[in-house]
């Protein structure tokens, strides 16, 4: 149960960072670009950091479902070579 929990939280943090770095990229004349960043650069910039970090902790989300599902599979196949 919490491995669900850490995986769907892990999801959303990818999914929030991509969103978040796609609204700064699409619209970087908004009022939190404005407040935070000295000049539309820095929103790009920014945008296109946080767009990267959101798919690298998709893929490693991705990863890790991955080794635990081969992990799961290495259990039984100890006994399927005694065959």
């Amino acid at each position: 149960m919490p491995s669900r929990i850490f995986l769907l939280v892990n999801v959303l943090m990818a999914l929030s960072y991509s969103v978040i770095g796609l609204l700064l990229i699409l619209n970087p004349q908004s009022t939190f670009a404005q407040m935070m960043l000295p000049s539309s650069w820095y929103a790009y910039a920014l945008g296109a950091l946080l767009v990267i970090y959101g798919i690298f902790r998709a893929w490693r989300v991705y990863t890790k479902l991955k080794d635990e599902d081969d992990d799961d599979n290495e259990e039984y196949s100890y006994y399927d070579e005694k065959k």
